[in-house]
């Protein structure tokens, strides 16, 4: 899974251009999230890994170069292994769960209030 993830990696750094990722774990979800993405043969698996991928792309900032980013992602994939790879992508999944979970509480309205305000007296 080694070769085809820093294979799937460089891929993204030619469609992507150039980036960094901020941290060693969003380095890693990007490397595991393009691979799951890739190679997943269930659709939900694969729906899941493509938008973790966008959010952990979405969190690069400023303007590294190609080196830079390529460097990071090789140095998140000697990380991995087989046993690995699946709990490490679900803690990805995770943390993009709960911001989605945190967009969707802030869209529902606030249930309506059981009685009306008390008005202060003299207005």
């Amino acid at each position: 899974m080694k070769a085809t993830q820093v294979a799937l990696a460089a891929a993204l750094l030619t469609t992507s251009g150039a980036a960094l990722a901020q941290s060693a774990t969003d380095a890693r979800c990007i490397v595991l999230a393009t691979a799951f993405a890739n190679q997943s043969k269930d659709a939900n698996q694969q729906k899941l890994a493509e938008d973790s991928l966008y959010f952990y792309l979405g969190r690069i900032s400023g303007q590294p170069t190609t080196p830079q980013f390529k460097a990071a992602l090789d140095a998140q994939s000697k990380t991995l292994t087989d046993a690995n790879a699946g709990t490490l992508m679900g803690e990805c999944v995770k943390a993009v769960q709960a911001k989605v979970q945190l967009l969707q509480t802030l869209a529902t309205p606030p249930a309506p209030a059981t009685k009306p305000p008390a008005n202060p007296q003299g207005r």
